[in-house]
């Protein structure tokens, strides 16, 4: 089994706790660097903003006060409380403007769709949408641990996609496998990754088929018998030790 992914993809993630406020983008769609994808709900961070900006004009009625006096333990104290403000002030508006996300490049978004969930809460750093840069792509098969042991990088390979059956199979090189399994459908694959050897305007982020990678050549019988022998010295180990 083999995808589409895009050769630099980014990762946008909620930068505060909040809500899901208004979305502009879906899976699938082109968007530009700066484009708005979606924003939170900001009424309880502007509720903040205006408390510190409201305790920040108080506190520093006082700071001027106690300077007027020119006593030094109350201007320290008035100070100190001050600057505290300020900072929760500022801090406030950082995540107002960060509670709108943006398009970090020109690109796909390839996952989040978030139309469909306005209000429903989301936690700091959770994974909301990705973006595929528009240029460049990489293919990435999902290899069964038993059959990873003749792949090198630099192999030869080939992918047919189900959405263009009709086509040629699109040959790739192998330039890297992935050096920890992970778990799809079931089993334990390594994903290895690879790079289209020809610019082809047919490919998308998500599409779906089947690869084939090069690793020599042997008679159909030497292949099954080297596969039954592995498994019963498996399961030979496993009954005797």
């Amino acid at each position: 089994p083999a995808r589409v992914e895009g050769a630099v993809q980014q990762l946008i993630a909620a930068p505060v706790d909040g809500f899901v406020g208004a979305v502009q983008v879906r899976p699938g769609e082109a968007v530009q660097a700066g484009q708005v994808l979606m924003s939170l709900d900001t009424r309880e961070l502007a509720l903040e903003r205006d408390k510190w900006a409201a305790e920040t004009a108080q506190l520093d009625k006082q700071y001027r006060e106690a300077l007027s006096k020119d006593e030094a333990a109350p201007i320290m104290i008035a100070r100190a409380k001050l600057e505290q403000a300020q900072s929760q002030h500022e801090l406030a508006l950082r995540q107002l403007e960060r509670s709108t996300l943006r398009a970090p490049m020109d690109g796909i978004v390839q996952s989040g769709d978030f139309t469909q969930s306005v209000g429903m809460p989301v936690k700091r750093g959770q994974e909301l949408m990705t973006i595929a840069a528009d240029r460049g792509w990489r293919v990435v098969a999902d290899v069964e641990e038993q059959e990873i042991a003749p792949l090198r990088a630099g192999q030869n390979a080939q992918v047919l996609f189900a959405a263009v059956a009709g086509a040629e199979p699109l040959a790739f090189a192998v330039t890297r496998i992935a050096p920890v399994a992970t778990q799809a459908d079931g089993r334990n694959v390594f994903e290895v990754e690879g790079a289209p050897q020809a610019a082809g305007a047919m490919l998308r982020p998500g599409m779906r088929g089947v690869a084939r990678i090069e690793i020599g050549q042997s008679t159909l019988g030497a292949i099954w018998f080297e596969r039954a022998r592995h498994a019963w010295r498996r399961m030979a180990w496993q009954l005797f030790g």
